[in-house]
């Protein structure tokens, strides 16, 4: 009987130990999967990361790639004459009886044989993509060359939109074919019609010879003050006329023709916008 009891107590205890073994056995496979799992919610993670870290890269480049903020400010650009030219004459001013010419064929290039009305339209589209670039409205007066607009057109364009500056491109000429350098050209403080447009009038004309002179190297001849244009007398905004240099000298005439040298005086003719502007 006692045999028996002994080996009914062996038993017992071998299934006990067969049973925490099992049970250890199954622990330690639990222990082993869940660093495999943890392994995997990483990978998963660092996915995420790189994926949001490429996100905030596009987003980042989108950002620097757009152009910059719309600004207020209205341009009306003027490219000087025209291959068809207005007829007639028209007043100096609002009330003058003093008469002018409506308009004139302008000068022409003594080495490229380049008319003004063909540069002054060049230029002036290259300018109005750059100001556009800046933000600004921007208005031509004319985009092709065959069309005949009288000063008092061109005045009343920039007048009618309410412009924040008016800038006339043109180009000079004279007999002396060594005369060289650019100017800009605006009313005087006695101006008889829209005197109280002198002192913006003036200011425009000083930042944009400035700075068209510095980004381009050319010879800077300063500002000429003279009511005798018709085209800055009908203006109801602040006015300016850029020569750019003049085509009656070879060197600058070529210079002036050279997309190199133009990308230059529109840089130069922005920039003393922006100044004008307080940018």
């Amino acid at each position: 009987m006692k045999k028996w009891k002994v080996a009914i107590v062996i038993l017992a205890f071998g299934v006990i130990l067969t049973a925490c073994s099992s049970s250890q056995e199954e622990e330690e496979q639990r222990e082993q999967t869940v660093p495999d799992l943890e392994i995997k919610v990483e990978d998963q993670d660092d996915t995420t990361e790189e994926k949001n870290s490429g996100e905030t890269d596009s987003t980042e480049a989108a950002e620097e790639e757009e152009p910059g903020e719309r600004r207020e400010e209205i341009v009306v650009l003027d490219p000087g004459h025209s291959s068809v030219v207005a007829e007639g004459t028209e007043p100096l001013g609002p009330g003058s009886s003093e008469q002018k010419a409506a308009d004139t064929l302008g000068t022409g290039g003594v080495s490229t044989g380049i008319p003004e009305y063909e540069l002054t339209l060049t230029v002036s589209q290259k300018l109005k993509s750059e100001l556009e670039d800046r933000g600004y409205t921007v208005v031509l007066t004319r985009d092709s060359n065959d069309v005949p607009m009288s000063c008092v057109q061109r005045a009343t364009v920039a007048s009618d939109a309410d412009a924040d500056a008016f800038v006339r491109i043109h180009a000079n000429g004279i007999d002396d074919s060594s005369v060289q350098g650019a100017m800009t050209i605006c009313i005087t403080e006695q101006n008889p019609f829209y005197p109280e447009l002198y002192p913006q009038s003036r200011a425009l004309s000083d930042n944009i010879i400035n700075e068209l002179c510095k980004a381009a190297g050319c010879e800077n001849d300063g500002v000429w003050e003279t009511d005798s244009m018709s085209g800055n007398n009908w203006s109801e905004v602040p006015a300016t006329i850029v020569e750019m240099g003049y085509m009656t000298n070879p060197e600058e005439d070529q210079l002036m023709a050279s997309e190199e040298y133009q990308n230059k005086m529109v840089q130069g003719i922005a920039n003393g916008i922006d100044v004008y502007f307080g940018y």
